[in-house]
């Protein structure tokens, strides 16, 4: 039986044969014949097969330094965002007297009225229970547990939220509570009060735990409770807690 070996010593031996046979002549162009049909084609693939190993190095090279870049990229745009949002909440709420610290929203516990939050930063970064949170939009709520290196931020969706604040306009003072479908109102206001729609509520310095004037939201609806003593307001708030992306979480204030 003919083995693979054996074959290709054949073909070598009937070569060898060939280019003996013959005078000078005969026996260069004999080898030019093998060179040019045999020889250069196995070297040109040969050649073929480095080049494309080179460009499949080549390619993979380039696509970890895009992935490196794109990764640069999103980070660079993160910083940005950050900025633009720290920017926002200067403009919007007057931080002067404020020590606060950023953070990104990690997480929530809940996405029927988003009633909590999670941060990336907790005893790390000298995070309290009760340290105020709020947004580059308004006021968001505050730090309920801390944890080494993450918080949970009670919002105001949660139905135990409650604010002392007041209305911007009229000075009258009240309590944001939020009920168990999700709806926010300003409480506890006499029947008769000056209170209109598109009215600014803010925190008042009634409240234990909020700074006082921070933002809160607008009112859109004014109701009578059914015994005729009390009206209440429905408040929009400002801060979308939706697609809230970071904090700020305010460490100490001036009382």
């Amino acid at each position: 039986m003919f083995t693979r070996r054996n074959i290709v010593f054949g073909i070598l031996l009937i070569l060898s044969i060939l280019f003996i046979i013959g005078n000078n002549e005969e026996r260069i162009e004999k080898a030019q014949f093998v060179g040019n049909t045999i020889l250069l084609p196995f070297s040109s693939s040969i050649t073929y097969i480095k080049n494309l190993s080179n460009v499949y190095q080549r390619n993979n090279y380039l696509q970890r330094e895009l992935f490196l870049a794109q990764n640069e990229l999103r980070m660079l745009k993160e910083e940005l965002s950050k900025h633009q949002r720290f920017e926002e909440l200067v403009e919007n709420i007057d931080i002067s007297g404020y020590e606060f610290l950023i953070a990104d929203v990690i997480g929530t516990g809940s996405f029927l009225n988003y009633e909590t939050l999670i941060i990336d930063a907790g005893k790390n970064k000298s995070i309290l229970v009760n340290q105020p949170v709020i947004s580059e939009k308004g006021l968001v709520g505050k730090v309920i547990a801390v944890y080494q290196n993450y918080a949970v931020v009670q919002t105001f969706g949660n139905k135990y939220f409650r604010l002392g604040a007041i209305d911007s306009r009229s000075r009258i003072h009240g309590i944001v509570e939020t009920e168990l479908n999700g709806k926010i109102y300003f409480e506890k206001i006499k029947v008769g009060s000056d209170l209109k729609t598109g009215d600014l509520i803010v925190s008042s310095k009634l409240s234990s735990i909020y700074p006082p004037e921070l933002p809160f939201g607008k009112i859109v609806e004014i109701e009578q409770s059914s015994e005729g003593l009390f009206t209440r307001a429905v408040i929009e708030p400002f801060v979308n807690l939706a697609n809230i992306e970071a904090v700020a979480i305010i460490q100490n204030y001036e009382k």
